[in-house]
């Protein structure tokens, strides 16, 4: 792929010359786009230039596909806005220059924190982290989407009703991919329907993926990256508030709960209505159900041979479908 990409490049940097691409790697652990990390080097204008830079590729399947240009259209639309993200370059649809549709962005420093170890993931600087996470997902929530330009994201021109239409969205993709039924997933979606939440109090931009894991930490304590913005929308905020807290990869093991909140509410400007947080939370463990079950349904076609989709299916199904059972038990939901 590197002449390739060195190509592609001479072709979106007329300017350049000289231009070499080496040291090209793919990165493994996301499992909805390629991601490659690679160096590139050129001469324009008489300054040589060298850049360390990612590329995110389309894979053939995955556990959940996204609209191609959607991570990139956000990374341009928050820059500026205060949320730590990558700089990004070029978005590429047109599918002769690496067979799939891809962009290409800045390597961020840091390195990305482990959510399943027993030990401290964060290298002593868990507490610091947990605080600016919830900052970080606080301002996020306070940004008007119509404002930056992303009113094309989906529910973009909504009001109201946001957990009606994730509810839509998602057991459309259950119904989709479902090779069995799921009858604890399917009566968890009849409950969710029939008791429906509060509105929140203003839309926000949904990262859709908030959670430990999905940033890159410096070795003093910082994020230095928000990424994964492929399920990106506009919703309730509270929807990426209980995803992180969701006791798969919870962020409460570094930061008491109300402590995490009060860092969210004092970001934002927005008083959190906490009798809303049940019902998220039995919607984010149904989402994650409806997500095992799409990796299980491409491992099991053929779509995909990567052994990180089946074994999420795997291990992550049986626990969020666990959860459900529970989350179903507790609001006396069951018999």
């Amino acid at each position: 792929m590197e002449p390739r990409i060195a190509k592609y490049l001479a072709h979106r940097m007329p300017g350049a010359s000289q231009i070499a691409v080496d040291e090209l790697a793919q990165i493994y652990g996301g499992s909805s786009q390629q991601t490659y990390r690679l160096s590139a080097r050129w001469t324009e204008y008489g300054e040589e230039i060298e850049r360390r830079l990612i590329l995110r590729r389309d894979a053939p399947a995955g556990l959940v596909v996204a609209e191609r240009d959607l991570e990139f259209n956000v990374y341009k639309a928050l820059e500026g806005q205060g949320i730590a993200i990558p700089r990004v370059y070029f978005l590429e649809l047109d599918a002769q220059w690496l067979d799939r549709p891809f962009f290409i962005m800045d390597l961020c420093p840091g390195k990305p924190g482990n959510p399943f170890s027993a030990d401290d993931p964060y290298d002593g600087h868990s507490e610091a982290i947990a605080r600016e996470f919830w900052s970080i997902l606080g301002r996020l929530a306070a940004i008007d989407h119509k404002a930056v330009g992303l009113e094309s994201l989906r529910n973009g021109t909504a009001n109201r009703l946001f957990w009606s239409l994730e509810l839509d969205r998602w057991e459309a993709l259950l119904s989709e991919q479902e090779a069995v039924i799921e009858p604890s997933i399917r009566g968890a979606l009849r409950w969710l329907r029939r008791n429906p939440p509060p509105e929140p109090a203003k839309p926000a931009i949904v990262h859709g993926d908030y959670r430990s894991g999905n940033f890159l930490f410096t070795p003093d304590g910082r994020i230095s990256a928000i990424l994964d913005w492929e399920m990106c929308h506009v919703g309730d905020p509270i929807e990426d508030i209980v995803w992180a807290t969701d006791p798969f990869w919870p962020i409460t093991r570094h930061l008491p709960l109300e402590e995490g909140l009060a860092c969210w509410e004092a970001a934002s400007g927005i008083a959190l209505d906490r009798a809303a947080l049940d019902w998220w939370r039995l919607f984010a463990a149904v989402k994650a159900s409806v997500i095992w079950n799409t990796a299980e349904a491409s491992f099991i076609s053929g779509q995909t041979s990567d052994m990180t989709i089946a074994l999420s299916g795997i291990r992550a199904g049986h626990f969020h479908r666990k959860l459900v059972l529970k989350l179903m038990r507790e609001k006396g939901a069951m018999g």
